[in-house]
């Protein structure tokens, strides 16, 4: 029996020995025969042409050698026409101003950028060195003042600074006051040379003892204001019969001055030259008045500070005088008011060795410091 194909199959009577010739249905299969004619679809096909084949082939390497001969730069200008060429020469010059353009305004912008940044770095080292030198300054200053201040302190707290200083104050005072006598007497002494040789003849003794009568006035002078002077340091202040006889001398010597320089003025009745040969004296005697009020001035504020000085030295002996109550060496006075605790002042004067008037001071301030103690 056979199918539509023309495949033979096996009998239902040979069916046993063909299926126990064959072991699966695959063996069954690879052991039928194919009878069937061709179809159409069996019959062989025409194959490819090798030479369009080739040609194909041709044409894609070519392609492709194209393409990659165009990726660079170099060989697309090789393939170029001269208009292309002269086009992409004017647009890479353009780039390239373009890009010059570009770079310096980016280099002057930086420029100017660096520039601003230094300027500012510049100010800001000025300023910083500014403000170190005003504080150097200021630190400077301040030591300064705070040495001028604790010199005027001292000089205005300390006893020794302020005797000091009025002791400076009066001798150039007294220097000042004495050299503008010393001038003013020259001149008187010239007047009077005058007055006594017109002539100038300098053979005549009269010439020459004429300056030496001037010159004992004004020693005389001198010698008297100077020791206003030492007598004022020492604070010493004259009054008086020394003050009465002192200004007698004085005057005297600037009288007869006057009367030497201006006598012969006077007697003249010329009044331009009496008042040329007689300011000089007049002059001197006002020197002399100011100098004396200030010797009198500087004497009493002195003697004030000797004052100070010496109760600025009894403060230990009152400390002591309280300690010698404490320990029995000193007995309080019998005269003593409820309050008081010191020592009569004569007693203390004994004890310490001191004057009346300061053993009175340390009275005062031991029974003031008792009194408080007691309050």
């Amino acid at each position: 029996m056979s199918n539509t194909n023309g495949t033979a199959l096996a009998t239902s009577a040979d069916a046993p020995d063909e299926v126990a010739r064959t072991s699966g249905a695959g063996d069954y299969i690879r052991g039928m025969e194919d009878t069937a004619p061709l179809d159409v679809v069996d019959q062989p096909r025409p194959g490819p042409d090798p030479h369009a084949v080739v040609r194909e082939l041709e044409t894609q390497v070519e392609v492709a050698e194209n393409i990659v001969n165009l990726q660079g730069k170099r060989a697309l200008v090789e393939q170029m026409f001269p208009e292309e060429m002269e086009e992409e020469r004017a647009v890479e010059l353009r780039r390239r101003a373009v890009e010059r353009e570009f770079q310096t305004w980016e280099i002057g912008r930086s420029l100017r950028s660096r520039k601003w940044q230094a300027r500012r770095q510049a100010l800001r080292a000025w300023r910083d060195d500014r403000a170190k030198s005003k504080d150097r300054s200021s630190a400077a200053d301040d030591r300064r003042w705070h040495v001028k201040a604790q010199r005027t302190r001292t000089r205005l707290t300390s006893p020794d600074a302020r005797i000091a200083t009025q002791i400076r104050s009066a001798t150039r005072w007294s220097n000042l006051l004495i050299s503008l006598m010393i001038v003013g007497m020259a001149y008187t002494g010239f007047t009077v040379q005058a007055n006594f040789v017109p002539s100038g003849n300098t053979g005549d003794p009269r010439y020459w003892l004429s300056l030496g009568l001037e010159a004992m006035c004004s020693v005389a002078l001198m010698a008297l204001m100077r020791f206003d002077a030492r007598a004022a340091l020492a604070g010493r202040v004259r009054t008086g019969r020394e003050a009465f006889w002192g200004w007698t001398v004085k005057g005297g010597l600037l009288l007869a001055s006057l009367a030497a320089a201006a006598g012969p003025a006077i007697a003249a009745g010329d009044r331009m030259a009496i008042v040329a040969n007689g300011w000089a004296p007049v002059l001197v005697a006002s020197v002399l008045l100011i100098h004396d009020r200030i010797s009198r001035g500087d004497s009493e504020i002195l003697l004030e500070l000797y004052r100070a000085t010496e109760r600025e030295g009894l403060r230990d002996l009152v400390a002591v005088a309280e300690f010698a109550l404490r320990q029995g060496l000193l007995a309080p006075s019998q005269d003593n008011k409820p309050g008081e605790i010191a020592p009569s002042a004569s007693k203390l004067a004994t004890f310490f060795r001191i004057s009346k008037e300061n053993a009175a001071h340390v009275r005062d301030r031991v029974n003031a410091r008792g009194a408080d103690v007691t309050a």
